[in-house]
């Protein structure tokens, strides 16, 4: 379970407006294959990942996909991963100035480290 919350980072996410609250996870996956990670919250979320690393003053530059809206509290990214390659995954929320809390599951072909990447 994590939390964006009043302290967390912000970022202008979509056309270099507003402030959107994410969190930045750092994924590494021990074999080669089709990975996704899904949310379940209790706000509107949205997922980016990332190869190497992320920078919210360039949100398009390393981005690999992005998850689809759905109408539901949830979103979905999936994509193919390699072993030896760092990838972060941005959970930000679908809507500015919007907080609260979420679930991340990862699924995959073997095992994923998920780590919290700080301000």
């Amino acid at each position: 379970m994590s939390e964006l919350t009043q302290d967390t980072q912000v970022y202008p996410r979509v056309c270099g407006q507003g402030n959107y609250h994410y969190e930045t996870i750092q994924v590494k996956v021990e074999q080669n294959g089709s990975y996704t990670f899904d949310g379940n919250n209790s706000i509107l979320l949205y997922g980016y990942l990332y190869e190497h690393d992320f920078d919210p003053s360039y949100p398009n530059e390393n981005l690999i996909t992005q998850s689809n809206f759905t109408c539901g509290k949830h979103f979905h990214v999936g994509a193919y991963l390699q072993i030896n390659t760092i990838y972060i995954l941005v959970v930000t929320t679908f809507d500015p100035n919007i907080r609260g809390s979420f679930t991340l599951r990862a699924i995959g072909p073997n095992n994923i480290t998920l780590d919290r990447i700080g301000k």
